[in-house]
């Protein structure tokens, strides 16, 4: 129960800390991703080796707990409790105020490093445009990370359905618990078209 309670707590916390410099529009800034090879190498990934067929799911489509993305929402409360740095300079080609500047610092934030983010836009850039509002009628996926369900991002908070901030908490912690990192995630998406 106490561990329910800490990630309870830090939902909270990542909720009412504001990245400086960003506040999201309603764009989504759509710009190309950047040129990424192709990821042959073994990852950090959590993710089982083996993948179930069947038809190709769209979006972010494993089943990782609730508890699991509480977990990752609590490691990040811990990191902002303890000072650590949690900004770098936005890259040059992302709009400041745009989703993709948000994604950028709170994948900062969360603690990826700087090298992660090309793997990051690119996985959000092909998923949903950056695009908060982006809505999946086939699949159900919903939202910058495109969670399939949509209603999974709720555990960050009740506004998951138009705020780019929760959409990018939920995803981040998704792609932490699932995949390591962002290029984990990306290696995934690229061999079975999901994440």
């Amino acid at each position: 129960m106490r561990r329910t309670n800490l990630a309870a707590a830090a939902v909270v916390i990542v909720s009412a800390v504001p990245v400086a410099g960003c506040a999201a529009d309603a764009s989504g800034d759509r710009a190309d991703p950047p040129a990424l090879p192709s990821v042959t190498t073994s990852t950090t990934a959590t993710a089982p080796s083996t993948e179930p067929t069947g038809p190709p799911r769209e979006g972010a489509a494993a089943r990782v707990p609730r508890e699991v993305i509480l977990r990752q929402l609590a490691r990040l409360a811990e990191r902002i409790a303890q000072h650590v740095p949690m900004t770098a300079p936005t890259p040059a080609d992302v709009s400041p105020g745009s989703n993709r500047a948000l994604g950028f610092q709170l994948m900062i934030g969360f603690g990826f490093a700087q090298d992660q983010w090309p793997y990051l836009d690119a996985l959000w850039t092909r998923e949903s445009g950056w695009n908060e509002l982006a809505d999946n009628p086939t699949s159900s996926a919903y939202g910058i990370p495109q969670s399939l369900p949509g209603t999974k991002m709720a555990v960050v908070g009740p506004d998951w359905r138009t705020n780019p901030d929760t959409q990018i908490r939920w995803g981040l912690a998704y792609i932490a618990a699932r995949y390591g990192n962002p290029q984990g995630a990306w290696a995934h998406s690229q061999r079975f078209g999901w994440y």
